[in-house]
């Protein structure tokens, strides 16, 4: 066997020992970036992805698993059921159906637990966490990214004095979100982004001003990168609309890290947002900011349940 199918065999199990117990529809690429940092894959995550992907279109030649965790694998991550698992869930008499691209939209299992979903890119989920904003119409995995046809330098926004450069640094190993959480709030009232993501932070800064709520530095880390490396991803050479010059915005996020935080407690965030500007280089390309918005409600979802559960 490859050393390639190996990886990936070994990315599944990592995957899928945390999510035996979701019941929507997870967010693939972002689990393969997740996987990759886990498992210390050495080439790019999505590689990693497409990997993992050939696998699970031909998961009944993947060892280890249960037709259950391979019937549950298929209907979390939106793959088509194989002719192959079609015969054996058939064979064992299974209630299940699928929809029009043969993806698992309901079945139940032997102990009766009932999985039902409908699989759309505008819908994913991350961790347990629902990603998506019904409102907006980018994913965050790029495959809905409005299509830009125009540039009105008029649109671009000033990146000056975003970020406040306050010294805020932490002794211990965790982040307290709400000092995070009151620049992300600053932040959207300074790009003007949506009334209802405003409103949003505020209550978020409230309640937290309250709970202290904390998450591990290694978590936040983890998660900055993927949802750093989904915007660059999802970043336009022409953008229509309000939009930020996305070398300026990340200039601006390495040097509030670096002036806000310890470097040892910020290591993997600061890494990030370097690696990700020098691979742009002089390249000018921009992320409007309705797409910003997206990432960073994502992305605080999966750092603060409070954030989560603000509506």
């Amino acid at each position: 066997m490859s050393k390639r199918m190996d990886s990936s065999e070994d990315a599944i199990r990592f995957i899928y020992t945390r999510i035996k117990d979701f019941k929507n529809p997870e967010h693939l690429e972002m689990w393969a970036e997740w996987a990759k940092i886990q498992i210390g894959y050495k080439k790019p995550a999505h590689a990693l992805y497409n990997a993992i992907l050939r696998r699970l279109q031909k998961i009944e030649k993947l060892r280890g698993f249960t037709l259950k965790e391979k019937a549950h694998l298929l209907f979390t991550f939106s793959v088509p059921l194989s002719l192959a698992i079609a015969e054996e869930l058939n064979k064992e008499n299974w209630t299940y159906d699928l929809d029009e691209k043969q993806r698992i939209k309901f079945f139940t299992t032997e102990e009766g637990v009932v999985y039902k979903a409908i699989h759309t890119k505008s819908e994913k989920w991350f961790k347990g966490v629902k990603l998506n904003d019904k409102q907006n119409t980018s994913d965050i995995d790029g495959c809905g990214i409005e299509t830009a046809r125009v540039q009105d330098d008029s649109h671009q926004m000033d990146l000056h004095d975003v970020f406040d450069t306050e010294t805020i640094p932490e002794q211990n190993e965790s982040e307290n979100l709400h000092q995070w959480i009151l620049q992300i709030e600053k932040f959207a009232n300074k790009l003007q982004m949506s009334e209802e993501f405003q409103t949003k932070a505020k209550k978020a800064v409230v309640v937290l001003s309250e709970t202290d709520e904390i998450v591990p530095y290694r978590d936040f880390n983890d998660i900055f990168r993927v949802c750093l490396r989904s915007i660059t991803r999802d970043s336009q050479r022409i953008e229509h609309g309000p939009s930020l010059n996305l070398q300026k915005l990340l200039m601006q996020i390495g040097d509030h890290l670096e002036k806000s935080f310890e470097y040892e407690s910020m290591r993997g965030a600061m890494g990030v947002t370097l690696e990700e500007s020098e691979k742009l280089g002089e390249e000018v390309r921009k992320i409007s900011i309705n797409t910003l918005q997206t990432k960073i409600d994502a992305m605080m979802s999966l750092l603060s349940k409070t954030w989560a559960e603000c509506v």
